[in-house]
């Protein structure tokens, strides 16, 4: 492909992905991670009183969700995801993650201490109480347009959010 720009745009541990593909991107004008996964989250989570909060309320995201698919989708469409959704859930259990999470681990990219280049422009988009975590990370960087926008109230942000991210990618675009 020869596109003239391109921003990567990733979520969760789409960012580690980005991460690692990111020299390989021809054009690569920006990067925007809507709560990428880093490495302090993974390797040492903060301990803050936000963090342990925010990991008991995640049924309060997912009632979000759930409504959000059944006002996008007819019903028999936003039935049919969401118990797609849940089957996929069910295949999982602690055993399945903590050998995702061991598997996960054994990756270079949790072990080099590499950065995004001041080059890029990177745009952190997250939960307010995150910003600081962010601001250590690997995703972001001293270019001039780097920056990290607070916005949401849980990590699934682009379902709150999708238009505002829409304009901030638009705008990185022109």
């Amino acid at each position: 492909m020869n596109a003239k720009n391109v921003i990567i745009l990733a979520h969760s541990i789409g960012g580690v992905y980005a991460f690692q593909v990111r020299d390989k991107v021809k054009n690569l004008k920006a990067f925007v991670g809507i709560e990428p996964t880093d490495r302090e989250i993974i390797l040492n989570p903060p301990q803050e009183k936000a963090y342990l909060e925010r990991n008991k309320n995640e049924t309060i995201s997912e009632k979000f969700i759930h409504q959000k698919i059944f006002d996008l989708f007819s019903e028999t469409e936003a039935k049919t995801f969401w118990q797609t959704t849940e089957k996929n859930e069910a295949h999982f259990n602690d055993q399945d993650d903590q050998h995702i999470m061991n598997a996960m681990k054994k990756d270079v990219f949790w072990f080099n201490q590499d950065k995004w280049n001041d080059s890029i422009p990177t745009i952190i988009i997250t939960e307010k109480y995150r910003m600081s975590e962010y601001e250590r990370s690997e995703y972001f960087n001293q270019n001039s347009e780097s920056k990290i926008i607070p916005m949401g109230t849980f990590h699934y942000i682009q379902w709150e959010y999708p238009h505002e991210i829409a304009d901030i990618l638009i705008s990185l675009s022109k």
